[in-house]
């Protein structure tokens, strides 16, 4: 049993090491609310477009993270501008984080598609109940008291770049570093750049006949010192209602999603991840669920709903 505890607290306190850490909120659904990822696909679908998303990873696995997060963003009048809105909860062991995060972007004609370049700011809260980790020693005072909340600055930038066909984007979504300042209780603003974590993303439609279309995309992001890390995408649609999609995150997870389209403006989407990783053999998968919704839609682009 002591064992069982000291394993458990070892899992708990990783997990919360990297919640404290520059963190991206991981999905499966990240094609469907590009804005997660890279502020200038604010505005891209032409619509005012919000997407809420619950995500339970490792489901069976105490502790396992939960993440929750809605997003809001359209194009103003002049369409030129776009503005953007993230709000999102995770949840990892005892480590609770909370932010919000604001968006804009610079939108522009270039050949056939829009380049927008995109700059976002916002504030992220942490805290850990350490009090409810479960120790070897009963009492032990280094777990007597939960860690007090902090509050600390996000800055985010990207460029992004879609027509009919394909799209590019790359991001920083920690373009300025933070480490914390223990001893003067505060957070100052650094240069490290293994705190940036680049991302570049990429797909193309591929028109099979009049009813089926194939959407290859890829996504390669790197965190700090770690190996670099791709997710291989392949959607198929049907007649632009049902959208069943293949995913392999390297040496993560096999994921499976479908997506459905009951009219022009709602969309349905769920996804399940089976890890590859050595955590597989510990936990029952990953499930995610997506909503989400376009109000007053008027969009003009040929294929405004693939990108």
């Amino acid at each position: 049993m002591k064992l069982e505890r000291f394993i458990w607290t070892c899992c708990t306190l990783l997990l919360a090491a990297v919640t404290f850490g520059q963190h991206t909120p991981l999905t499966t659904q990240y094609l469907f609310n590009g804005l997660l990822i890279n502020p200038a696909y604010a505005g891209s679908r032409e619509a005012l477009t919000a997407t809420l998303s619950y995500r339970h990873q490792w489901v069976g696995f105490e502790g396992a993270p939960t993440t929750q997060i809605l997003s809001i963003h359209s194009p103003l009048n002049a369409k030129k501008i776009a503005l953007g809105l993230v709000v999102h909860n995770d949840r990892i062991g005892v480590s609770r984080e909370s932010g919000v995060m604001s968006n804009y972007a610079y939108r522009m004609r270039l050949g056939s598609g829009k380049l927008a370049l995109g700059l976002g700011l916002g504030l992220k809260m942490m805290q850990a109940d350490w009090t409810a980790v479960r120790t070897v020693t009963p009492g032990d005072v280094e777990f007597a008291t939960d860690s007090r909340s902090v509050l600390e600055p996000k800055f985010s930038a990207g460029a992004y770049y879609s027509n009919s066909r394909w799209f590019a984007g790359l991001s920083l979504p920690y373009f300025l570093g933070q480490s914390r300042d223990i001893g003067n209780d505060r957070w100052e603003m650094t240069k490290i750049v293994d705190q940036y974590q680049p991302m570049l993303t990429a797909g193309y439609l591929l028109e099979v006949d009049r009813d089926i279309k194939l959407k290859p995309s890829v996504l390669i992001r790197k965190a700090g010192g770690e190996e670099a890390q791709a997710d291989l995408n392949l959607n198929m649609i049907w007649k632009g209602m049902f959208w069943l999609g293949a995913s392999y995150r390297t040496d993560d997870a096999v994921c499976l999603s479908l997506q459905v389209m009951p009219n022009k403006q709602f969309t349905i989407g769920y996804s399940y991840d089976m890890a590859t990783s050595a955590i597989s053999g510990y936990q029952h998968g990953t499930h995610e669920v997506m909503l989400q919704y376009e109000f007053g839609f008027a969009v003009k682009a040929k294929d405004p709903r693939y990108f």
